[in-house]
């Protein structure tokens, strides 16, 4: 008798759960593609560019500068007197030493405000998402982790059309 109430109740649970599943609406996004492929991605590092090229610039002359002088010190070594060896080694250890410093300085701000942008970008990405989710009333969207889903819960195509067309009003 146990096992037939058993049976019966687990005949009664899986149907029940086909029956909750067939009304499940599920949606899969990929924010790796959002992230790839939205304008405003370009729009990011544009700015990003813009606000630290000269920086990466005058790094980039800092260090050429530095191999001019390795290379005249090389070039030189035999010729040179000993004192003059040493200031060169040393003024070319201190423009090293400077180079780094500000290397380090400009990663520091390049990393804070991508990561500012970047959190910015993920707010605007979640609010179309969720708008998309409540309009096409759909139960569940799933995002990262997704090792396979058929195109037709793919949402992504509709949260890169919003997102573009969110850029074009801007």
């Amino acid at each position: 008798m146990k096992k037939l109430v058993l049976s019966l109740f687990l005949i009664t649970a899986l149907a029940a759960t086909n029956v909750i599943a067939a009304d499940l609406k599920i949606g899969v996004v990929s924010v790796e593609r959002i992230l790839s492929e939205a304008p405003q991605v370009e729009s990011v590092n544009a700015s990003m560019l813009e606000r630290f090229g000269p920086q990466r610039d005058e790094l980039q002359n800092l260090e050429k500068e530095i191999n001019k002088m390795q290379e005249n010190y090389k070039r030189n070594e035999l010729v040179m007197t000993e004192d003059k060896l040493n200031d060169l080694k040393k003024e070319i250890i201190t423009k090293v030493q400077t180079l780094k410093q500000k290397e380090a300085t400009l990663t520091q701000e390049v990393n804070t405000v991508r990561n500012q942008e970047l959190a910015v970008l993920q707010q605007q990405i979640r609010g179309v998402i969720d708008d998309i989710a409540k309009k096409g009333k759909y139960n569940l969207v799933l995002s990262e982790g997704v090792v396979y889903a058929d195109k037709k819960h793919d949402i992504t195509d509709k949260v890169l059309e919003k997102m573009k067309a969110a850029f074009k009003k801007k």
